[in-house]
């Protein structure tokens, strides 16, 4: 006890001796000055910094609608297969309507509306027409980055290099917030591949994604998309990364090409993970499958989707609009661009039917 009495008197005389120092003081408060600026700059920064990374479209590199199609050889429309041939072939800009260019120019004034960043595409997946806007501009893909990583998981899988019964365990290290249902579920649980690709699809779930992405390696995926022509998927060998309206329309393609391939087993399994996923655009026809990866993070919002009408086709929108304001901007262009589609099949029936 006296041992303790008397640490406490030469501790309170040395706290006075020293913090009696006017010079000593104004040391201490220079010094907590500077650290706190430091720690406030630092937090701004890095803030900042995020911001920029997931919020920020850069400037658009177009501001119209444009026409693309796939370079084709002279095809033969004359005999039995004319009209099959004439069907395969996308009609041409001199061939489009006044009502088809009228959508279209009605496309390009929504997105100039203001001085939010848009980019879009929608393409024929018969015909590979397509139309774009500031489509190869990158912007922070936030869940739309799932869909290739689950894409390719099934791929493999139906090589036989993955086996989606394999099961990973969810440890507290890939514990994160946001979207999800395994944030409120306890940890060092085993999932097996498919419950984790539903997961990460159906429920975007961060957690998820963040255990396959472990698994597969951005790496990886990135090299097996670029050399389908992506050019933003993964590259930046990270768990998210940016992604562009092409790159995303080549996703929603290669989708549409594996459930329609009758020698994959997997392939009704994955569509219907996207059919029953979580949807930016809500108003299709309830006839229409429709199966599709949005994204949100901050102001980026994001849908990919691949509308199994009778004439498929996919359409990819891009913002950095915000989720409060998301439904009327993207139904409105839905609208449009399943009116345009429509439109241009009657029209191409009626070109080929005719010649």
């Amino acid at each position: 006890m006296r041992i303790l009495r008397s640490f406490f008197k030469y501790f309170l005389l040395g706290f006075k001796t020293i913090f009696g120092n006017k010079a000593i003081n104004l040391v201490i408060l220079l010094l907590t000055f500077c650290f706190t600026s430091y720690a406030t700059v630092k937090s701004i920064y890095f803030k900042n910094r995020i911001d920029t990374i997931e919020n920020n479209i850069a400037t658009k590199s177009e501001n119209y609608v444009k026409i693309e199609y796939p370079k084709i050889d002279n095809v033969n429309l004359e005999g039995a297969l004319g009209i099959t041939n004439c069907l395969k072939t996308p009609l041409k800009e001199d061939e489009l309507t006044s009502e088809l260019i009228s959508i279209k120019n009605e496309l390009e004034n929504l997105f100039n509306e203001n001085n939010l960043n848009f980019a879009f595409k929608y393409k024929d997946m018969y015909t590979g027409f397509s139309l774009s806007y500031n489509s190869s501009q990158d912007i922070f893909a936030a869940s739309t980055v799932k869909a290739p990583e689950a894409l390719y998981i099934y791929k493999k899988a139906e090589e036989g290099n993955i086996n989606l019964d394999d099961f990973l365990t969810y440890t507290s290290n890939f514990y994160t917030e946001g979207t999800g249902v395994l944030k409120d579920t306890p940890p060092d649980k085993d999932y097996s591949i498919h419950e984790l690709v539903k997961y990460s699809i159906i429920n975007s779930d961060n957690i998820a994604h963040l255990i396959l992405n472990n698994k597969f390696k951005s790496s990886n995926i990135h090299s097996y998309w670029s050399n389908l022509g992506a050019s933003s998927i993964y590259k930046d060998n990270n768990a998210w990364g940016n992604i562009n309206a092409n790159d995303a329309t080549i996703v929603m393609e290669e989708l549409y090409k594996y459930y329609i391939n009758p020698n994959n087993k997997y392939s009704n399994e994955l569509i219907n993970y996207f059919i029953n996923s979580w949807k930016v655009i809500t108003n299709y026809n309830n006839n229409l499958k429709v199966a599709s990866k949005s994204g949100w993070s901050g102001t980026s919002l994001h849908d990919m989707t691949l509308v199994l009408d009778e004439n498929p086709y996919t359409l990819v929108i891009l913002s950095n609009r915000g989720y409060v304001e998301y439904q009327d901007f993207f139904n409105k262009a839905s609208d449009l661009v399943y009116r345009f589609h429509n439109l241009y099949w009657e029209e191409k029936m009626k070109y080929c039917i005719n010649q």
